[in-house]
């Protein structure tokens, strides 16, 4: 009774606490259910069938995890965001601007004539990116040094445009949130929702 009592402190003093930080950051006003916790606890003490198995258990508590984070997000970013939505359905209206899947956009500057990379082509790029309000976020243009890299291990903006993109192309491309890191940040510049624009020049299909 001693012990069980010593690891019950420890379960609400610091494991609960952990737990609600790791979900909720610094919202004290929420915490995860101490009834379904211990109904959980008693089942994988008692080695016995519960209300789901560790696997499904498991998986539910990264798509509760998301859901929660997404919605944290969007009480803290929700005018970034309808900012950047406000953008893009600004750009699906621009004339002489070409729609790609998943609402990507792009105009094209230097129009190219070779090969059309695969998504699992490696490609070599010149890009340059920036949020709608023009902040530059990252330059292998004024790096003086393009990258190399394979289509699909890029953001879902940038593998749909390069798998539409001739080899010599040069295109303005206007990525939706969701297709770039969506309820996400990124870096020190990107925040959660943003909308995101590159120039990419599209160099060579590396062989």
């Amino acid at each position: 009774y001693y012990a069980g009592i010593q690891i019950g402190q420890q379960i609400s003093q610091q494991m609960m606490k952990g737990i609600n930080y790791e979900i909720f950051g610094e919202d004290s006003t929420q915490t995860i259910s101490l009834k379904n916790f211990m109904a959980g606890f008693v089942s994988g003490t008692l080695e016995e069938g519960g209300l789901m198995t560790m696997e499904e258990a498991q998986a539910t508590a990264r798509t509760k995890q998301m859901e929660i984070k997404k919605a944290q997000m969007e009480k803290v970013y929700g005018p970034w965001k309808k900012e950047n939505e406000a953008y893009m359905e600004k750009i699906a209206k621009t004339e002489g601007l070409n729609k790609l899947e998943n609402g990507v956009y792009y105009k094209v500057i230097e129009e190219g004539k070779g090969e059309v990379p695969a998504d699992t082509s490696r490609v070599k790029v010149h890009y340059e990116g920036k949020l709608i309000n023009d902040t530059i976020f990252d330059s292998s243009i004024k790096r003086g040094e393009p990258t190399t890299f394979r289509c699909n291990q890029v953001i879902p903006g940038w593998t749909n445009a390069l798998t539409h993109m001739p080899v010599g192309s040069k295109w303005e491309v206007y990525i939706p949130q969701d297709q770039a890191y969506g309820d996400r940040e990124a870096g020190a510049v990107i925040k959660p929702f943003s909308a995101l624009i590159f120039t990419i020049e599209l160099l060579s299909i590396e062989k």
